[in-house]
């Protein structure tokens, strides 16, 4: 077996539990710029591969990372920690691998880890770098010091690291330049394990263990591969709830300014994605959404290139009609669709706690024009966010219903429930949104998500003036639950389209007694 000097992991979370589809993985997805930095290494004489130990799983459920380590023997174990949900699965792995491994360098990267560098450093010792915030130019200078011997590492951009007990932190120096977006590659799927695996079936951010993954292709995802496309980073505007947004972004990574891809090179993603075998386009970069003309540029150029593919495309604010129009000219067929966001139903509410706000008539124009150019809409919604009361959530429910009755280009409606994100201002702040939330450090969310929690029904918050008699987080999120099931649910058989309420809660129970009959087979 041909040796590495640097395997990267991605670690999902592995135990997850929720009442339609049973137990699941969770965070399947890589993190948009991991294959680049395998790439860049590559290209830098650092021989690389990317491991995802979920897909290992789904292919070989006796696979053992320990004994591939020991078999590629690298120099570097780079785990992404970029999801707060891979905490506890993530540094299990860690504990393994350096107990197996003491001299191996194992590092740490992602928004999470960048989050609670510094404590995470402190609690686990089998940690040995965090690279904060943006990788591309740290991850090479570390590598190549690395690989010199050096102990000193004050030069190595971004990192927190030990030298003889001690915990340094260099300064948060690199953000990439739109320079260095357009030399990354992110596309490289041969540095990815069993990577045909990955592109066909890894098509939700959900894989559920008691089917095939062929099963999981045709009842669980869209029926079609879908890569999610890199067009740039960062954010003018900050949700509430979001660790993503501007200040969240300046906290963690530094970064300060949106930077796009060219459009040329974002084109050269899109062919090399197509010839692995990708059909659909997941697009959720849109910082702008008043100002489309990047891309009008890029489409423009699908059309020229006559790239058939077909695009999810999530739009921030409303989409301009100009945008409406050249997204129906170059993704014409029946799969591709714009997803809006109104999330609540309440103009006040939604003025609070959203960047790219609107108006419910605004947002009801705006479905107008894209029913009038034949273009396909999903709508997310969410509920038991601050400052909503009972009143709220009606006028979401008559909003919905309104939809629903006027709109028939409008797809699927879903209404989730929102998670505390590490960085957001609802978990810098929790006093002033009237949250109340026990994951306050790295080792809360680590031990949060220790057990089969799920990211569908689990939030990790309460506001306890929400409701007059739940006042700890159990009783908020069993009630917020109860309101969901009854109002909102949205099962459907195909995973392209959502039901009503009523629709939705018949093909839960009837979900949920498949796979008590599937248990009861099994223990038969």
């Amino acid at each position: 077996m041909e040796k590495v000097d640097c395997l990267f992991l991605h670690v999902p979370k592995l135990a997850n539990y929720y009442r339609p589809i049973n137990h699941f993985i969770w965070i399947n997805f890589l993190p948009m710029g991991l294959l680049g930095l395998a790439d860049l290494l590559q290209r830098h004489h650092v021989s690389t591969e990317v491991v995802h130990t979920g897909v290992e799983w789904i292919e070989d459920h006796k696979f053992s990372i320990i004994e591939y380590i020991r078999e590629k023997a690298p120099r570097i174990v780079a785990i992404d920690l970029h999801w707060h949900h891979q905490s506890y699965d993530v540094m299990e792995v860690v504990k393994k691998v350096k107990a197996a491994f003491p001299s191996l360098y194992v590092l740490l990267g992602g928004f999470t880890a960048s989050f609670f560098h510094e404590e995470i450093m402190k609690n686990f010792d089998g940690v040995d770098g965090i690279i904060r915030g943006e990788a591309e130019i740290p991850i090479l200078e570390l590598t190549k010091a690395l690989q010199k011997g050096k102990e000193d590492l004050f030069s190595v951009s971004n990192l927190t690291w030990r030298r003889k007990g001690r915990i340094l932190i260099n300064p948060l120096s690199y953000v990439a330049s739109e320079k260095d977006l357009d030399d990354l590659s992110f596309t490289n799927f041969p540095l990815l394990k069993n990577h045909p695996t990955y592109i066909r079936y890894i098509g939700q951010p959900f894989y559920v263990k008691g089917v095939s993954k062929k099963k999981n292709f045709w009842m669980y995802s869209l029926k079609s591969p879908i890569f999610h496309l890199t067009v740039g980073r960062g954010c003018p505007v900050q949700c509430t709830w979001c660790g993503g947004g501007r200040s969240s972004l300046e906290t963690i990574t530094g970064r300060k300014a949106v930077t796009f891809r060219g459009v040329e090179n974002v084109l050269q993603s899109i062919r090399e994605a197509v010839s692995y075998g990708y059909e659909t386009f997941h697009i959720c970069f849109d910082p702008y959404p008043q100002k489309p003309e990047y891309y009008i540029d890029l489409f423009s150029r699908i059309r020229e290139e006559k790239i058939r593919m077909e695009c999810f495309f999530e739009s921030f604010g409303l989409p301009t009609i100009d945008f409406i129009q050249s997204f129906k000219k170059t993704f014409p067929g029946p799969k591709s669709l714009i997803a809006l966001s109104p999330d609540v139903g309440s103009d006040r509410i939604r003025e609070i706690h959203k960047g790219h706000a609107y108006s419910n008539q605004a947002l009801l124009e705006s479905l107008g024009q894209l029913k009038a150019n034949g273009v396909f809409c999903d709508l997310f919604f969410t509920l038991g966010v601050p400052f909503e009361r009972e009143t709220d959530i009606r006028q979401t429910i008559r909003l919905q219903k309104m939809i629903r009755e006027r709109y028939s280009n409008v797809r699927g409606i879903r209404t989730f429930t929102i998670e505390m994100e590490p960085g957001s201002p609802w978990h810098l702040d929790s006093e002033e949104y009237g949250v109340e939330t026990s994951l306050k450090n790295f080792v809360d969310f680590y031990h949060y998500h220790s057990g089969d929690r799920s990211a569908f029904s689990s939030l990790g918050y309460w506001i306890p003036d929400y409701f007059e008699e739940e006042n700890d987080s159990n009783g908020f999120e069993e009630a917020l639950q109860r309101i969901k099931c009854r109002h909102f649910c949205f099962i459907h058989p195909e995973a392209r389209k959502s039901s009503t309420p009523f629709w939705g809660r018949r093909l839960c129970d009837l979900s949920a007694l498949f796979w008590k009959m599937k248990s009861l087979g099994k223990k038969d």
